[in-house]
């Protein structure tokens, strides 16, 4: 049941147990669920969007390079699994309280669903450095962010997702956490 502090249908006490990816919903989850958005557009794309978030290095410094630092930024400092050493310092010049959280490959912990939560629906700017893996952390976003929030993630040689939060896509990240393992 959600409470008047979250947009999203968990209660502040989900989840209970870290999620664990299963096999089955990882085809699923590869699937369009926003729209693909050539980097050459994103800064119109993203107009009117009250709040921005960023999941992964290449889509943060993508807006960075535009010139447009997200009110959340999720990154962990690797590109495709390997090192990513000139991120670093650019991103550590964005402005923003960084927290660091541990997330292991196809999970979401405790940690980061908490982290993400109060980050996208606080007022500050927020870096979240992630040692392991961040890319489960769109699904937090999109489930908890409020409606208009714009959240962007990369799909691996396919280009830059961009989902405007709203009740399908909300329902669509519900749903898959749902039936994520505990």
């Amino acid at each position: 049941m959600s409470t008047g502090s979250s947009p999203s249908e968990f209660g502040d006490d989900f989840p209970k147990h870290d999620l664990r990816l299963p096999e089955e919903l990882r085809e699923e989850l590869s699937r369009q669920i926003g729209e693909m958005v050539p980097d050459e557009a994103l800064g119109d794309r993203l107009k009117g969007c009250p709040k921005v978030v960023c999941v992964g290095d290449v889509v943060t410094m993508t807006l960075l390079q535009k010139n447009i630092e997200p009110d959340v930024a999720v990154f962990d400092y690797r590109t495709r699994r390997s090192k990513d050493e000139s991120a670093k310092e650019r991103i550590a010049g964005m402005r923003g309280t960084l927290i660091k959280v541990q997330n292991p490959q196809g999970m979401i912990t405790r940690e980061l669903w908490r982290v993400m939560r109060d980050a996208v629906q606080g007022q500050g700017r927020v870096k979240i450095e992630v040692a392991g893996e961040e890319d489960l952390a769109a699904l937090v976003a999109i489930a908890c962010s409020p409606g208009g929030t714009c959240v962007i993630y990369g799909l691996p040689a396919r280009g830059l997702m961009l989902v405007p939060v709203d009740d399908a896509t909300r329902a669509f990240a519900t749903s898959a956490i749902r039936r994520m393992r505990r």
